[in-house]
């Protein structure tokens, strides 16, 4: 979120005492990752404790540090370089909401905010990408997460934009799209009133992009979907559940639709 975003803290195995729980990234997608970094987060915040994290490998490469390279500092983080011994890695998979109780949404995200604060370099090739597509003052109607593999589905998001088309008094929508493929994108265009504009930065002619390459195009999708006001997602998956939480906007049942689980969670 460069809307919300030097030295980088290591915390060296010989400074770190033995036995320490830490975070450790998986091969899972970004936001999935973020998600479970967010709750061991505000469980660390919750307990005024430190978080140790050990943000390598993931699904960038085995030595892309995937939190560290694009956060500014934050005095709560520990990154580690080395696993101190008889440390061993903490169980995301019990970490959920309840985690953070009696914690409210509203310090959720502010938290969020401080958490997913992008440093400069990172704010520069987000923004870069933006400009390149001639978006740095485009404010989309709506914004749109495709992740089904199968296009029967895309009726349902055609659906949800006429939704907002009325609640917004707009015949005329104009749409950001991040779908997994281009195929999702041309699908939905074509189910839908030929007076909406679409817009997508995934590309017809780029060859497929290095790992980090397509990071940093996935971190723009999620930035501009971040600043848009209406939503289309999914809660189920992670991209839908990180965006709920990160979005700069206070977002309600009216403006950010969920076309499968009604309820939001996490991770």
């Amino acid at each position: 979120m460069t809307s919300w975003g030097g030295n980088r803290q290591y915390a060296q195995a010989k400074k770190v005492q033995e036995g320490v729980s830490f975070f450790q990234t998986t091969e899972a997608d970004f936001c999935s990752n973020a998600n479970h970094f967010f709750l061991a987060y505000g469980t660390a915040v919750k307990n005024s404790s430190s978080l140790y994290v050990r943000d390598v490998p993931n699904i960038v490469g085995q030595t892309f540090s995937l939190f560290q390279s694009i956060l500014k500092d934050n005095s709560t983080i520990k990154y580690l370089k080395e696993i101190p011994p008889n440390s061993t890695p903490m169980d995301a998979g019990k970490l959920s909401l309840q985690s953070l109780s009696p914690m409210n949404f509203q310090t959720m995200k502010r938290m969020a905010r401080d958490l997913f604060f992008y440093n400069g370099d990172a704010q520069e090739k987000i923004m870069s990408r933006i400009r390149g597509a001639g978006l740095e003052r485009t404010v989309f109607d709506v914004g749109v997460h495709i992740h089904s593999p199968d296009t029967k589905f895309i009726p349902k998001y055609v659906d949800a934009l006429r939704t907002f088309s009325r609640r917004l008094g707009k015949p005329k929508l104009s749409v950001f799209v991040m779908a997994d493929t281009l195929s999702l994108y041309d699908e939905l265009k074509s189910l839908s009133p030929p007076d909406w504009t679409f817009m997508t930065l995934a590309s017809r002619t780029s060859p497929s992009p290095a790992p980090t390459d397509a990071f940093y195009h996935l971190l723009t999708d999620l930035h501009i979907l971040q600043n848009t006001p209406n939503l289309v997602v999914s809660y189920s998956h992670s991209v839908g559940r990180f965006l709920y939480l990160t979005s700069r906007f206070q977002h309600t049942t009216d403006s950010m639709l969920s076309l499968d689980v009604q309820q939001w969670s996490l991770p």
